[in-house]
C-alpha cells in the first residue's frame, strides 16, 4: 500500500451565498467557534464529531417540518468522502455504489424522486429532473438538509424530499480565514493513490458603504478506480444447437468485465454579501463543477451458444423449474395479431434445472473493451437581496444555471476461440472462471468479431428561476404569515447517434483472415499496434487474471477512431446524430405560495405549526422526430401539456417542559416525469452480438406527474449528551412512473423495448429510529466516548391491477440500520460505522427474453408474461475516521471506507440463480488541514 501525504493549495473562481430562502429550518445560533460566528440562516462552521453531531440535532430539533441534517466536522471536511456516503448515516436514506465505484443513487425512504437545491436554490443535470451528487464534492459543504416532508414555501419537485446541499458564506467567518486541504486517498482494487486538495479563504471588511465579505473555495480531486464485475446473463433453455442437451438453464452470456477508469472533478464557488445597511443586505453568487469519467468495461466474456461449442462436464444443482419456452429456448413473447387481438409465442412447458458447473470446448470469448468518456459541466450565476423593516422580510432572488454532459461511447468488440474453459457458477455468490494460463494475455488467436459501435449522445440544459417571498410577524395565535411567488423555465435538449457496423461490412476476402464468418484475424489487418493492450484483470478468471483487449485509449483517440472507421469503410469523423433519438423541451412554471406560523399556548405546553398551500402552473413542450415508414426522411412529432398543481400543507409541534416533544406533519408533493420519458419519438439500436437482444425505447407523452400524500408522527427527546427520535410515517403515491421492458418485432427485426407508464398507487410506511449519545458520566478521557445510531423500516407494496402489483417498490429495503461508535476529547476525535440494508428488488427483467417459473393454474397459452425480478443480496459496510489536532491550526486525520471489503452480489427471481457479482471498493486515506 502506498500513502503519500501531499499539500497543495487550489484557486478558485466565484460564488456567494444566498440565504436559504426556500427554508424556515434553520437552528438559532450555537456556541461559536473560534475565529467565526454566526451568519443570518443559523449556519456556522463546527469543529469536532461532538459539536457536527449536536449542531445537526439542533437543526432537527427547531425546524417545522421533518429534516435530519449533516453538518461538517470542520471547514471542508464532512464525515465522509463523497454526499452520498455522507447521507447513508441519515435515517431513512439508502445508498448503492455505482461503476465509478462510488457510492451514489441515494434514495430517501426508498424513493430517488428527490428535489437537489444548492443554498435554497433548485439545481439540475442537463435534461434530468435531478441532480448528479458526484458532481459536487462532499469537501466543498457546509451542511446538508434532508428533508422528509415538505412545507408551502418549498420548491415543488421532490416525492421523495428534499437534499439541500449548504455552501459556506463569508459573513459565517469572524475573522480572516484560510484554509488549505490535502488528502491522499488509496484505492485497494485499483492499486491505486490518488491526490485530492482544496483552498477556502473567507474575509470580510467595514466600509463607508457598509459591511463587505468575500469568499472563495476550490476543490479537486482524481481517482483511478475498478469495480470488478463478474455477470451470468439471461438464462435460456439448453435443447437445440449447440449443445443438443436438455434439462439445463444456461446463461447466454458469461461475464467477467470489470469497470475501469478514471474520474477528475474540480469544483469552484465564491461569494459576495453585501450589509448596505442594517435592514439590507445584498448578495452574488457563482458555481462552477466539472466531472469527468473515462469508466468503462472491460470483459472476458465466454458466449456458450456459439456456433460448434460443446458442453460437458455438466453438475446439475437441486434448483430446478418449469418453464414455458419457446423454439429458440427463451421466454415466449406475446404477439399482437392482424386483428388486432394477442397471443403467445408457441411455446411448451419444459423442467429444466441451474448448473453449479460445466466445462465448455471449442468456445468464444470476446475480449472487448468500451472507451466511455462522460464529462459533465455546471455553471450557475446568481444574486438577490433581503431586506428587513420591523416585523415585515422582502427577499428577492434570481438565479441562471447551466448544465452540459457529453458521452463518447466507441467500442471495438475481440475475441478468440479456445479449446476449453470450466466455470462454476455459485463460487461464493459470483461465478469463477478456470482456462489454460497462456491464452487471456496472448493475442496469436485474437480476431476482431461482431461489430464496432460508435455511441455519441449530448445533454444540454438550462434553469432560469426567480422569487419573491415576504413575510410579517404579528402578536397573537397567528405569528408569521409568509407568501411568494416563483417563476422558472426549462429548457432541454438531448442528442444521440448509436451506430453499429458489423464485421461482414469489411468485405470477405479483401481485409485480413477470416477465422470465422463473422471474424477477422487482428494480426492480418492494417491496425496500429497500439490497438491491443492488456486492459483490466478479470477478477474470477484463474483467481484474478489481466487480459488482453482492445486498449480504451486507442478508442479515444481520433486516430484510433479513424483507423477503423477507415477498416470499415466509414466517414472520417463521428457520424451525425440519429434524429429519432432527439428531444427539444420547454417548460414553464409558475408557483404561487400563502403559509401561516401559530403559536397556541396550553398550559405548561405551546403547540406551534404552519398551515400554508402551494400553487403551481406547469406549461410544456416537447418534440422529437420520427422516421417516415419506408424512407430516410423524419416528420417532427410534438407534444404539449398543460397541469395547475395544488399542494396543502401543515404541521404542528406540541413541545411540552423539558426537552420533550411531539409533531404531526401532513403534506403533498409532485414529481413531473423526466423529459427523456416524455419524448413522444421512438428510437431503435441494433446490437452487433448475435446472442443479445436489439434494444429501444420509446416515450410516453401522456404520462401524469406523480403525486404523493405523506403524514409524519414524531417522538423527540433531546438531551444535554444526545437525543432520541422515532418517527411513523406514510406515504401514498399516485401515478408513479415505472419503466418496463417487452419485446416486440419491428421490421422483422426482435427489439426490447424500454417504455415509461403510470402505474396507479403505492403505499410506502414505516418508522425510523435514530439517537446519539455521549458518555458524559465517565471519568477522563473515558468521558469522549459515545453512540450514535438510526434504524428503518420501509414497507412499500404497489396497489391496483399492474403486472407489479403486490410487489414492493424497485430499490426499498424493508430493513436498514447504521450503528456507530463515537470518540471527541482534547482534539481527538473519530468514529467507526457499520451501515446494512436488506435486500431489495434490483431491476424488473419481466420484458427480457429469461426464462421464468409460470403460474401452473392458468393455460400454457396463456398471453401473459410472468413477473421476473431480480434482487440484491442483504450487505453492510464498516467506515471509520480519526482525526487530531496537533496544533490550533493544524489538524491530521486517517479514514477507511468498506474496511471490511463488502461486494454487492445479485440474483434471480430466487436465492440460487447468481446474477451478477460487484466488488466495491475499499479506501483508505491520509490527510491534513491546515488554517490560518
Amino acid at each position: 500500500m502506498r500513502l503519500n501525504l501531499l499539500g497543495a493549495v487550489s484557486l478558485t473562481a466565484v460564488f456567494v451565498s444566498m440565504p436559504a430562502v426556500a427554508q424556515e429550518s434553520a437552528a438559532p445560533a450555537v456556541q461559536e467557534s473560534a475565529g467565526q460566528t454566526d451568519n443570518l440562516e443559523g449556519d456556522i462552521i463546527v469543529t469536532g464529531v461532538r459539536q457536527s453531531l449536536e449542531r445537526a440535532a439542533e437543526v432537527k430539533r427547531n425546524a417545522v417540518q421533518v429534516v435530519d441534517s449533516i453538518v461538517a466536522t470542520d471547514i471542508g471536511k464532512l464525515p465522509d468522502p463523497t454526499v452520498a456516503a455522507a447521507l447513508q448515516r441519515v435515517p431513512g436514506i439508502q445508498v448503492q455504489n455505482d461503476r465509478n465505484n462510488e457510492l451514489s443513487s441515494v434514495r430517501i425512504r426508498g424513493l430517488t424522486d428527490i428535489l437537489t437545491t444548492v443554498n435554497g436554490r433548485e439545481v439540475v443535470t442537463t435534461t434530468g429532473r435531478g441532480f448528479d451528487l458526484q458532481d459536487v464534492p462532499a469537501e466543498a459543504l457546509a451542511r446538508i438538509d434532508a428533508f422528509k416532508s415538505q412545507t408551502a414555501d418549498q420548491i415543488e419537485g421532490g416525492v421523495a424530499g428534499t437534499l439541500d446541499l449548504r455552501l459556506n458564506r463569508p459573513f459565517s467567518f469572524r475573522d480572516p480565514t484560510l484554509v488549505l486541504t490535502a488528502r491522499q486517498n488509496y484505492a485497494t482494487i485499483a492499486d491505486a493513490s490518488n491526490p485530492q486538495f482544496g483552498a477556502l479563504a473567507a474575509a470580510k471588511t467595514d466600509s463607508s458603504i457598509g459591511e463587505i465579505g468575500a469568499l472563495v473555495n476550490v476543490t479537486y480531486s482524481q481517482a483511478q478506480n475498478i469495480r470488478s464485475v463478474t455477470n451470468l446473463g439471461e438464462r435460456r433453455f439448453v435443447s437445440g444447437a449447440p449443445f443438443g442437451t436438455a434439462d439445463i438453464l444456461m446463461p447466454q452470456v458469461l461475464r467477467n468485465m470489470p469497470d475501469v477508469g478514471d474520474i477528475k472533478r474540480f469544483q469552484a464557488n465564491a461569494a459576495l454579501q453585501w450589509q448596505a445597511t442594517p435592514s439590507l443586505q445584498f448578495y452574488a453568487d457563482g458555481l462552477y463543477t466539472y466531472f469527468n469519467s473515462t469508466t468503462g468495461f472491460a470483459g472476458f466474456n465466454p458466449q456458450p451458444f456459439t456456433n460448434n461449442s460443446q458442453i460437458a462436464e455438466v453438475t446439475l444443482s437441486d434448483y430446478c423449474i418449469d418453464a414455458r419456452v419457446n423454439a429458440a429456448g427463451t421466454n415466449p413473447q406475446i404477439v399482437t395479431n392482424a386483428d388486432g387481438t394477442q397471443s403467445l409465442q408457441p411455446a411448451t412447458v419444459r423442467t429444466m434445472c441451474e448448473p453449479t458447473s460445466a466445462r465448455f470446448n471449442n468456445v468464444v470469448i470476446n475480449q472487448n473493451s468500451s472507451s466511455e468518456e462522460v464529462t459533465q459541466r455546471n455553471k450557475m450565476v446568481a444574486g438577490g437581496l433581503i431586506f428587513e423593516q420591523d416585523r415585515g422580510v422582502l427577499k428577492v432572488d434570481v438565479a441562471y444555471q447551466t448544465s452540459r454532459a457529453v458521452t463518447e461511447n466507441f467500442n471495438a468488440e475481440v475475441g478468440q476461440r479456445v479449446p476449453t474453459i470450466f466455470v462454476e457458477f455459485d463460487d461464493n455468490d459470483g461465478p469463477s472462471f478456470t482456462i489454460d494460463p497462456s491464452i487471456p494475455l496472448s493475442s496469436e488467436n485474437v480476431s476482431l468479431r461482431n461489430s464496432i459501435n460508435q455511441n455519441f449522445s449530448t445533454g444540454r440544459g438550462s434553469l432560469f428561476q426567480a422569487r419573491m417571498d415576504s413575510e410579517y410577524e404579528f402578536d397573537g395565535i397567528l405569528t408569521k404569515l409568509r407568501g411568494g411567488l416563483r417563476y422558472a423555465k426549462r429548457e432541454a435538449l438531448f442528442q444521440e447517434v448509436r451506430q453499429t457496423n458489423t464485421v461482414q461490412s469489411i468485405g470477405f476476402g479483401n481485409i485480413g483472415t477470416p477465422t470465422e464468418a463473422n471474424a477477422r484475424l487482428i494480426s492480418s489487418l492494417p491496425l496500429s499496434p497500439d490497438f491491443l493492450g492488456v486492459i483490466g484483470v478479470a477478477p474470477r478468471l484463474n483467481g484474478g487474471r489481466a487480459f488482453l483487449g482492445v486498449n480504451p485509449a486507442y478508442l479515444r483517440s481520433e486516430r484510433g477512431r479513424n483507423e477503423l472507421r477507415d477498416l470499415f469503410g466509414l466517414p472520417m469523423e463521428a457520424p451525425p446524430y440519429d434524429p429519432t433519438k432527439e428531444f427539444n423541451a420547454s417548460e414553464e412554471t409558475l408557483a404561487a405560495y400563502l403559509e401561516g406560523s401559530y403559536e397556541i399556548p396550553i398550559g405548561a405546553l405551546t403547540l406551534d405549526g404552519v398551515v400554508g398551500t402551494r400553487v403551481v402552473k406547469t406549461d410544456r413542450t416537447i418534440s422529437g422526430f420520427e422516421r417516415v415508414e419506408g424512407t430516410n426522411s423524419f416528420s417532427p412529432i410534438v407534444a404539449k401539456r398543460s397541469d395547475v398543481d395544488i399542494l396543502p400543507s401543515a404541521t404542528a409541534r406540541l413541545k411540552f417542559p423539558g426537552s420533550f416533544q411531539t409533531r404531526l406533519t401532513y403534506s403533498r408533493s409532485m414529481r413531473r416525469p423526466d423529459f427523456g420519458s416524455l419524448n413522444p419519438s421512438e428510437s431503435l439500436t441494433v446490437v452487433g452480438n448475435v446472442f443479445l437482444i436489439n434494444n429501444g425505447t420509446r416515450g410516453n407523452p401522456d404520462l401524469r406527474p406523480q403525486k404523493s400524500d405523506s403524514i409524519d408522527l414524531t417522538a423527540e427527546y433531546y438531551f444535554d449528551s444526545g437525543y432520541v427520535a422515532v418517527t411513523g410515517y406514510y406515504r401514498s403515491i399516485k401515478d408513479r412512473v415505472v419503466t418496463s421492458n417487452r419485446q416486440e418485432e419491428i421490421g422483422g427485426e426482435n427489439y426490447l423495448i424500454s417504455t415509461p407508464r403510470n402505474i396507479g398507487s403505492v403505499d410506502l410506511k414505516g418508522i425510523e429510529v435514530s439517537g446519539q449519545y455521549f458518555f458524559d458520566f465517565l471519568p477522563g478521557a473515558l468521558s469522549g466516548f459515545g453512540v450514535q445510531g438510526a434504524f428503518t423500516l420501509a414497507d412499500s407494496k404497489i396497489k391496483g391491477d399492474d403486472t407489479l402489483a403486490g410487489n414492493p417498490l424497485v430499490g426499498v429495503s424493508k430493513y436498514n440500520y447504521t450503528a456507530g461508535l463515537l470518540y471527541d476529547k482534547k482534539g481527538l476525535s473519530g468514529r467507526l460505522i457499520w451501515t446494512f440494508r436488506s435486500k431489495y428488488i434490483n431491476g424488473d427483467n419481466t420484458g427480457g427474453v429469461a426464462v421464468r417459473p409460470y403460474d401452473e393454474t392458468r393455460p400454457v397459452q396463456d398471453p401473459y408474461i410472468p413477473v421476473f425480478l431480480s434482487y440484491v443480496r442483504p450487505a453492510g459496510r464498516l467506515d471509520f475516521s480519526v482525526g487530531y489536532d496537533v496544533t490550533d491550526a493544524l489538524r491530521l486525520d486517517i479514514g477507511g471506507t468498506n474496511i471490511l471489503r463488502n461486494k454487492t452480489s445479485i440474483y434471480w427471481g430466487d436465492e440460487r440463480v447468481v446474477f451478477q457479482l460487484n466488488g466495491d471498493e475499499t479506501v483508505y486515506s491520509i490527510g491534513a488541514r491546515v488554517k490560518f
